[in-house]
């Protein structure tokens, strides 16, 4: 079961921003947020393609009075990922606020890192990551960590959460992506520089209590997990990429919601209950003025408990652009 898949665009978002910085990735973005025009090589070492998709994973529910946008976002992306598709872009500059999971100038702060750090401590010594993990999980996990240069032992009295994130993380900057390329991070950026109203979702603290509440048996095997499939994370990610560029749909739901049904508790912090909250504040947005442009992680538009189904079940056209 390829679980990592299915969890590697979920928690990565306020990490990502806070160890972007962390290992040099090229084509950092320039001073305008916008990326660096250099030709980058993809994966494949093959050019750039240039042609656009049919669809994106780009949403908007009109109603008599405005236009709400609904973006997928991948938390961390790479320079060979932009520009952005032209309705994208377009959405964005239609749209007088642009809304976030969090607020980005707060998750760049010391102040996030410490609430980070906080929501790591265990409330007992069976929630040490040390004492969670059978031996040979926590050998493996040393050889994962010594392999992108994470010392281990920082993370023997935290929850096993913070570990996996961590080593999922740097894994990922290693690969050459960045939070500083995320589709969340470049709007942001871009919101700033022309002065748009900008919102946030739900607090750090908020996001990162999600995993600081999963059970500790459920956030062991979520250590168990990715260290089984940390070799093909490339690959995984890469699908989820080409999903989200295509605008495909069904393939995104299956690689980030189809291997959860073992999980349970998992979906439901990380998901459904989160979905359903900010559900309740982007309603109050369609009887608004301004045009709205929501950006929330891909997994959280699809699938029956998605933000598009469940505007659709409220009686609202959706349409994918």
């Amino acid at each position: 079961m390829d679980f990592l898949r299915s969890v590697a665009n979920l928690f990565f978002f306020t990490l990502a921003l806070q160890l972007g910085s962390c290992l040099p990735v090229h084509g950092q973005p320039n001073q305008t947020g916008q990326p660096n025009q250099t030709s980058q090589p993809n994966q494949t070492g093959q050019p750039n393609q240039t042609s656009q998709p049919n669809q994106t994973f780009l949403w908007s529910v009109e109603t008599p009075t405005n236009t709400v946008y609904l973006l997928g976002s991948i938390h961390m992306l790479s320079a060979e990922d932009y520009p952005l598709a032209p309705p994208i872009q377009a959405a964005f500059e239609d749209a007088e606020t642009v809304v976030f999971e969090v607020d980005f100038s707060a998750a760049r702060s010391q102040e996030a890192a410490a609430i980070i750090y906080q929501r790591a401590l265990p409330d007992s010594d069976r929630e040490r990551m040390q004492t969670a993990l059978t031996p040979e999980t926590y050998s493996l996990a040393r050889q994962a960590a010594t392999e992108v240069g994470l010392p281990l032992a920082n993370f023997n009295n935290l929850e096993p959460w913070f570990f996996t994130i961590n080593l999922t993380v740097l894994k990922l900057l290693q690969l050459g992506f960045s939070g500083e390329y995320g589709v969340d991070a470049f709007l942001y950026q871009q919101a700033v520089n022309m002065g748009k109203d900008i919102l946030a979702l739900e607090t750090i603290a908020e996001q990162m209590g999600f995993f600081d509440e999963l059970p500790i048996s459920t956030q062991s095997t979520l250590v168990e997990q990715t260290l089984t499939e940390l070799d093909s994370l490339e690959t995984s990610f890469n699908e989820i990429r080409t999903a989200w560029k295509l605008g495909d749909v069904a393939a995104m739901e299956n690689y980030v919601l189809g291997n959860l049904a073992a999980y349970p508790d998992v979906e439901a912090a990380l998901f459904t209950e989160r979905n359903q909250n900010w559900l309740t504040q982007i309603t109050p947005m369609l009887a608004q003025a301004d045009d709205y442009l929501v950006v929330v992680g891909a997994g959280h538009l699809v699938g029956e408990t998605g933000l598009v189904q469940q505007l659709q079940a409220n009686g609202y056209v959706v349409e994918q652009r």
